[in-house]
């Protein structure tokens, strides 16, 4: 099974816990929504590329060499002479949110256009496409590249794997939603929310019951996209900064519903949702039943918060441990 991830490799500085923006005091670590999902993925055992666009210096080395440390195939990587991308995250702690600034405009993934690739080329012998709605929102270009490329691996019975991802500081909701539209009919599992139904394609569900209303949401998502096999999300229920319970949903002919997680004291959030979409993506195509996926998906993000970084550092193994007997005192 090969897989294809393509999206804006970053460099994510993280101030240490209780410190500000302020104090200028930052860890750095390589993360990007498909960067994350394809390290996870590699570690899983599938033989993962990464089209991404790095600059052609020292820094777009070490990212490489980053990548190749999990086992992505690089070769698919592009260069040029513009920036790196970056974002800043101020970690929030008990009742304080964590706060994010971008540091995106003209770096080397923002130049991208479908010119810089052949199709034919980039996907021989791939199997799935994975992509966000991350990348779609970086520029008009961009956005226009994912359509295509979805577009080409419908058509070349490639599946697809689109996670709507909604970043505010990245676009309007009307932006948003017209691109969703535009991409949607090349789907075949979708990780989207509820809000994303209602905001970006105006359906309704007037239950006051969660799950009444998401599988009711979900199945008018799938009527009006016959195209959709999966529809997933999870609700994070926050108790405080550091203290979150946790609940994945997949939905195909009905709504399943993982276990309840309860996280205590997390390490680090970002990358949380990418994790869950690379436990789901492994357990869907290496044959699990659909509530083991879901479970699977669920616990690998879990085990991700307690861990440093944007990407997922757990295998097959350990998070199916943790899955069938939870928190025990000592693996031994």
């Amino acid at each position: 099974m090969r897989i294809l991830c393509m999206g804006e490799t970053l460099l994510r500085y993280s101030t240490s816990k209780g410190h500000r923006f302020a104090d200028l005091d930052f860890a750095v670590h390589v993360g990007g929504s498909e960067t994350n999902i394809a390290a996870s993925l590699a570690q899983f055992g599938f033989d993962t590329k990464m089209l991404t666009k790095l600059p052609d210096n020292a820094i777009g080395d070490a990212v490489i060499a980053f990548m190749r440390k999990f086992g992505i195939d690089t070769s698919p990587i592009l260069r040029n002479n513009m920036r790196m991308g970056a974002y800043f995250l101020e970690g929030g702690s008990g009742n304080r949110t964590s706060q994010v600034i971008y540091d995106r405009a003209y770096s080397a993934m923002t130049s991208f256009t479908l010119e810089d690739v052949v199709l034919d080329k980039l996907f021989d012998g791939v199997d799935v496409f994975v992509v966000s709605g991350i990348t779609a929102a970086l520029n008009e270009n961009l956005k226009n590249a994912v359509v295509e490329m979805l577009k080409y691996c419908k058509e070349h019975g490639i599946t697809t794997i689109y996670d709507n991802n909604y970043r505010a500081k990245l676009w309007t909701v009307e932006q948003a939603g017209k691109a969703f539209k535009e991409i949607l009919p090349y789907v075949d599992i979708l990780s989207a929310g509820y809000l994303d139904a209602q905001n970006f394609l105006n359906l309704k569900s007037f239950s006051d019951d969660f799950e009444v209303m998401l599988d009711d949401l979900y199945k008018q998502m799938k009527e009006m996209y016959p195209n959709l096999k999966y529809i997933t999300s999870t609700r994070r229920q926050i108790i405080s900064t550091s203290v979150n319970d946790l609940t994945a949903y997949l939905y195909t002919d009905k709504l399943l519903v993982s276990k309840t997680y309860h996280i205590d004291d997390i390490v680090d959030r970002v990358g949380g949702g990418d994790a869950y979409i690379s436990g789901l993506i492994y357990g869907l195509l290496s044959g699990k039943a659909d509530e083991e996926a879901l479970e699977f998906a669920c616990c690998a993000s879990v085990l991700k918060h307690t861990v440093h970084g944007d990407v997922n550092l757990f295998s097959v193994k350990e998070i199916e441990t943790f899955m069938n007997s939870g928190v025990s005192r000592i693996n031994r």
